[in-house]
């Protein structure tokens, strides 16, 4: 399989100030979930059909962050998030298009990013629905109105956490925090050894939540170490690339 590398200049950080982001990047309409896998084990992520990796010159604050399944412990705050939520139901299906899905994922732009983002149905379908390996996507239901929506990519080992959107008015259920507690058991019903969360920035207040999952790994040189924080990763409710 041979792939066309580039170097992509994507202007300002999206995380920390007065930075730049620059990724080594490359795009293929399908990908072996195996190799995908080993990719992760190597700092790359997906967006879409375009694979990338962070190259940012003289900064290596995004950290590939994953959490063991067979050693996850609910904190008190998540336990509480579990009560807050024991009235959703929710399902699994393969990635795709649905008018419904696609209503939720433009107003979670709309309020939460007005500025970042392409709503466009068009736009949608490239970055969650056509997918260059086996993504499912998670739905989260209260009385069958739809209330969230969370991409994974299924993995031979691992699930991989991709993007997760939720309706603005149900801000109070902390549903981003929902959504990867209901991933994590996922991982275990699907006999996964690890979920990953995409990158942990320490100092980045959007992304500080995901160290709230413990005990986690991040990605280092010397391969996937053990990791001890100090967050409780409260204030977010969101999964970021």
């Amino acid at each position: 399989m041979e792939f066309h590398f580039s170097q992509v200049e994507n202007g300002a950080c999206p995380y920390l100030q007065n930075r730049n982001w620059t990724t080594h990047a490359f795009r293929t309409e399908l990908m072996p979930v195996s190799i995908y896998e080993e990719l992760i084990d190597h700092g790359w992520r997906r967006s879409g059909d375009i694979f990338y990796r962070n190259a940012c010159v003289g900064c290596a604050a995004c950290i590939p962050l994953r959490i063991p399944t067979d050693g996850f412990t609910l904190s008190r705050s998540q336990r509480r998030t579990l009560g807050r939520n024991k009235d959703v139901e929710t399902s699994l299906l393969p990635s795709a298009y649905s008018p419904e899905i696609y209503n939720l994922y433009r107003r979670y732009q709309e309020t939460r990013h007005p500025n970042d983002h392409d709503t466009g149905p068009e736009e949608f379908t490239r970055f969650l629905c056509t997918s260059p390996v086996t993504t499912a996507v998670s739905l989260y239901r209260v009385g069958g109105r739809l209330i969230g929506a969370g991409w994974i990519d299924i993995l031979p080992n691992s699930l991989s956490s991709v993007y997760f959107v939720f309706d603005p008015d149900e801000s109070n259920r902390s549903l981003g925090s929902y959504s990867i507690l209901h991933e994590i058991e996922l991982c275990r019903r699907m006999e996964r050894a690890y979920y990953h969360l995409g990158f942990w920035v320490s100092g980045c207040q959007k992304m500080e939540y995901k160290s709230a999952f413990k005990p986690h790994e991040i990605l280092t040189d010397a391969g996937w170490q053990r990791h001890q924080t100090t967050s409780n990763g409260s204030g977010q409710d969101e999964e970021i690339l």
